[in-house]
């Protein structure tokens, strides 16, 4: 009976990771052809407006800037909200608005209204401080390559509704990649990617493009005010509003180094959303995923029970591997010692759920959210 189970659990497994392959393949963001995006932007596009909302980011917010300003197709403004930063970030911005007027700041000198998140507010803000008739909303940490606005632009062109983007995770010390299981679960186990023509469950928020009109028409940031998975609610939101979400995956074009500010930071950034997340793709595609962490669990405790369970973590090793290769910059020993993973992301998991069921509440950037 028990290797009955333990063979179901790895045959499983390896169903479900060749599902999750399908399912992205054809959502990895491709370099585009020069003449797939028109010189007078089409579908009505006649004004880009970047808008970024930037707390204490003084690490990312000139990386960004940089990137924008050398765009081979240029926004007409890049409009960074600045949420009451204690650091440098406003300092920095202001250096490129004297240098490049279309490089905008706008201050946040309180905390958000009591029933707001800080980020929905900084883009609402955002919004009504500009002009254009395209919003691309950009995380401060996202790290464009320049022919970003062109692809998204491109996008956008074809599908219309919301574009939505994940980026690739790129990696400077070595405590980032403790986020592996994380990245792994949000990009496979969000149902954020059509198969077979299934709507998504919402969006990512680090990277979104959408028309002013569906922004305004659909109610914006407004609507979804209070909740801390803003991402997914937004998306839903234009679903439910009949509007197109189409998700994708950064490739090189867009990437970004989540948590530079160290460890703690990235456990209290994985906290944060990671239990509230986990059914956000409704109860069917929980027990999915739940049944694919068991295979990976499973093969952690079996590994030294005998040569054929080795084998056995031999092939989970490859199947990591591969999985990971749209995701991000991770190295071999991320594959060879993913049990190292696994093992913090439930720390992370237990974290998460008692600070969301007990506490109701979790703490990011120095502000605490009722949750």
């Amino acid at each position: 009976m028990e290797f009955l189970l333990k063979s179901a659990a790895i045959i499983f497994n390896f169903a479900i990771s060749f599902f999750y392959l399908i399912s992205i393949r054809s959502h990895i963001l491709k370099r585009t052809i020069p003449n797939e995006i028109s010189l007078e932007k089409k579908n009505g596009v006649q004004k880009i407006s970047v808008i970024i909302p930037a707390r204490n980011e003084e690490l990312n917010i000139g990386k960004i800037l940089s990137a924008l300003l050398n765009q081979t197709v240029q926004p007409d403004e890049i409009i960074v909200i600045n949420d009451d930063s204690s650091d440098k970030t406003a300092k920095i911005v202001e250096t490129y608005s004297r240098v490049d007027n279309r490089v905008k700041l706008v201050n946040l000198k309180e905390d958000p209204p009591e029933d707001w998140i800080g980020k929905s507010w900084a883009l609402w803000n955002g919004v009504h401080n500009s002009d254009g008739d395209l919003l691309i909303f950009l995380d401060a940490d996202v790290e464009p390559e320049k022919e970003a606005i062109g692809i998204l632009l491109s996008k956008y062109n074809k599908l219309g509704g919301m574009i939505s983007v994940w980026p690739y995770q790129r990696f400077e010390r070595f405590y980032e990649h403790l986020g592996f299981t994380a990245n792994l679960l949000t990009v496979y186990c969000s149902k954020n990617f059509r198969f077979r023509n299934l709507k998504p469950a919402g969006a990512f928020g680090p990277v979104i493009v959408t028309s002013r009109k569906d922004y305004f028409e659909t109610g914006g940031h407004k609507v979804i005010k209070n909740t801390v998975l803003e991402d997914l609610k937004f998306g839903r939101m234009y679903l439910e509003n009949g509007k197109n979400v189409s998700n994708f995956l950064g490739n090189g074009f867009l990437k970004f180094r989540m948590y530079p500010g160290g460890i703690l930071q990235l456990f209290e950034g994985h906290t944060k959303n990671m239990s509230a997340g986990s059914i956000t793709g409704g109860v069917l595609n929980f027990i999915v995923a739940f049944i694919w962490m068991a295979g990976f669990y499973s093969s952690i405790f079996w590994m030294f029970d005998s040569l054929s369970h080795f084998f056995v973590y031999t092939g989970m090793v490859l199947v990591i591997y591969i999985l990971s290769k749209p995701l991000g910059d991770y190295s071999w020993y991320d594959y060879v010692f993913y049990p190292l993973h696994f093992l913090f992301f439930l720390l992370i998991f237990v974290v998460s759920t008692f600070k969301t069921l007990f506490m109701r509440k979790v703490s990011w950037r120095g502000r605490v959210i009722r949750v």
